[in-house]
């Protein structure tokens, strides 16, 4: 019987919940024969379901802390026919034991059983789409086991989602403000991605270095000499602005690395010494600085361009560099993915120490905004000498983030030299005189990623070009088609409002219609990589409308609010829609202009 009903959970696991499917089949089903697990009381806990009333209230979106025997699940789901539960089960082998012992079909098909995640591999995950789903606040709700018995670790889950939820805030605006700059560095530069060797056919070419990243801190200045003494022995690697610093002092590292997308890298590279070093650009990065570069070009596409992977159909499992919010982070799995297994820090204050913000020579921010940061900076961190610095949020998800790679890359040395910087939680600090002590035996070649890039036999693919371009072109010609399809949505909204007033059975098939196309629209395979690029807040506002909106029993009100922010979001992807167009037809413009000129080197002259 065991295996019977794990077999029929299973089949609803793999339509409607896949990740946990496959987690279910790496879990050794013998070793949970001598756990103790939870046990659900078969009668109704009265006493729990009347504190979660007072938990719920009237919020959509409920998180559900603990699945156990799914009996609690099955209460919420019958006390609240119009919410969403989203449950989280932190016991891997618990979950495949009740899997094992009942059949969950009815409960695991509920509509209303939005989401489940099992294990902390699989927490982000319902982080995300809660964050997606939930307008303003969701309602936390544990199972009686953990409100009796583990309550830290409640209030930790609860405090890890109210960081990971101002992240995700942050993110999705930082998008709205940037909108086409990303997709458009994306597009400009794939004709150079297809003719420069990218980040992950170099790995392991400097096994063993030791790497040093600069950033730009105002620290960096009093140590700005030891580079030069440094560059023998370590591979430099210039961290976005830093390189300004750097060539105020007529030092040229082996690798500057870019990632900020904005037009202000313009006069971060106006000096043309910026650019005369070996540069590795990720597709993000504002594509004006890789035109300007024509030789020792390396390209990174990063793991949070959706838009460059689905062109260039790229898997993110083929990707190696992780997006962060700091150019230092970038650099940094740089240098660990082409083999340095010490990574010394330099200029990485992270805060304001005697109140600068940058190293001399690193000029490209206005001096007024600069001292407005410094004067209104309110959080105090502590920094190596064992005082405090203070600093902004922007530094604080900074720090956050290069402390998570830290930890993800536990095998490598971290030395922090930034002798005023903030402390870096993984990293061992000392003055980098000390830190030359360690590396002044090992020897580095001067001009080595020089010549790692000329020695790069790199032959562009032109079956790959073609498929890329054909792609480009068939997105261009499905908005076409995707505009006739949103005008056919549109009056359809136009006519459910009078009709859940006068024709209510009319109406509701009209909406099964509206349903129906806006589901066949959503569902393309471009929809998510590039509108969800272009347009993250308006999705996500709609989204978050989307409880209320399926849950809504009156008509008239379902019909108000259907209309009101599905046609919301139908106007702003029709008005996104031209200015998209131009940016896959330049795109194409480019990679025949550029790639046709070198594939006719060697005879062809068409990638048509």
């Amino acid at each position: 019987m065991i295996v019977f009903n794990l077999e029929l959970n299973m089949e609803v696991l793999n339509q409607r919940f896949k990740h946990v499917a496959q987690k279910m089949l790496v879990i050794e089903p013998e070793i949970i024969q001598n756990k103790n697990f939870i046990q659900e009381s078969w009668d109704k806990d009265e006493n729990w379901l009347e504190a979660v009333r007072g938990s719920v209230e009237n919020l959509n979106i409920i998180f559900v802390y603990g699945f156990g025997q799914g009996l609690g699940i099955a209460d919420l789901l019958e006390m609240y026919p119009n919410r969403w539960l989203f449950v989280y089960e932190p016991d891997e082998q618990a979950f495949l034991n009740s899997m094992s012992s009942y059949d969950f079909r009815e409960l695991l098909n509920h509509p209303n059983l939005q989401w489940v995640s099992v294990g902390e591999t699989q927490l982000n995950m319902l982080f995300y789409l809660v964050c997606s789903y939930m307008n303003q606040e969701m309602a936390f709700v544990a199972l009686r086991h953990y409100l009796d018995n583990d309550m830290d670790v409640l209030r930790k889950v609860k405090e890890d989602f109210r960081e990971y939820n101002i992240t995700f805030d942050s993110n999705k605006q930082t998008q709205q403000f940037f909108q086409e700059d990303w997709i458009r560095n994306g597009l400009y530069q794939m004709a150079s991605m297809f003719s420069t060797p990218s980040i992950e056919e170099l790995q392991g070419e400097f096994k063993g270095k030791t790497a040093v990243i600069i950033s730009s801190g105002p620290s960096l200045q009093g140590d700005i000499d030891w580079v030069t003494r440094l560059k023998p022995h370590a591979l430099i690697i210039a961290a976005g602005s830093s390189i300004q610093a750097l060539v105020k002092n007529d030092i040229r590292p082996h690798l500057t690395v870019v990632m900020d997308g904005g037009v202000i890298n313009n006069k971060v590279f106006e000096d043309p010494r910026t650019l005369e070093s070996p540069l590795l650009h990720t597709s993000s990065a504002y594509h004006e600085i890789s035109a300007r570069k024509s030789n020792h070009l390396i390209h990174s596409v990063m793991k949070n361009d959706a838009a460059s992977q689905y062109f260039m159909e790229l898997s993110e499992e083929e990707i190696i560099i992780s997006s962060t919010p700091t150019v230092a982070g970038t650099a940094m799995q740089t240098a660990i993915r082409l083999g340095a297994t010490r990574i010394i820090m330099m200029g990485q204050d992270l805060s304001f120490p005697g109140n600068k913000y940058y190293a001399d020579g690193v000029s490209h921010i206005n001096t007024e905004q600069a001292k407005s940061d410094v004067e209104t900076a309110q959080i105090q961190v502590l920094n190596v000498n064992g005082t405090y610095n203070t600093t902004n949020q922007n530094f604080m998800f900074m720090k956050d983030s290069l402390e998570d790679l830290v930890t993800a890359f536990a095998d490598i040395e971290f030395i922090n030299t930034t002798r005023n910087g903030a402390s870096i939680e993984g990293t061992t600090w000392m003055p980098i005189e000390k830190a030359y002590d360690i590396v002044e035996n090992e020897k580095i070649d001067q001009e080595c990623i020089i010549k790692m890039s000329d020695q790069t036999n790199y032959e562009i693919d032109v079956e790959k070009v073609t498929k890329v371009k054909n792609k480009i072109k068939a997105t261009i010609d499905d908005f076409d088609m995707m505009k006739n399809e949103i005008k056919d949505i549109q009056k359809l909204l136009n006519k459910v409002q009078e009709l859940s007033r006068t024709k209510p059975v009319k109406c509701q098939r009209m909406m099964e219609s509206i349903e129906i196309a806006w589901g066949k629209l959503v569902h393309r395979e471009w929809f998510d990589p590039i509108l969800e690029t272009v347009l993250p807040v308006s999705i996500k506002l709609f989204d978050q409308q989307l409880p209320i909106i399926v849950n809504e029993k009156n008509l008239i009100v379902k019909s108000d609010l259907i209309h009101k922010h599905l046609g919301k979001v139908l106007k702003d992807i029709n008005e996104k829609t031209p200015s998209l167009i131009e940016l896959f037809t330049e795109s194409i413009r480019r990679i025949d202009k550029i790639n046709m000129q070198r594939i006719g080197v060697n005879g062809t002259t068409d990638v048509s």
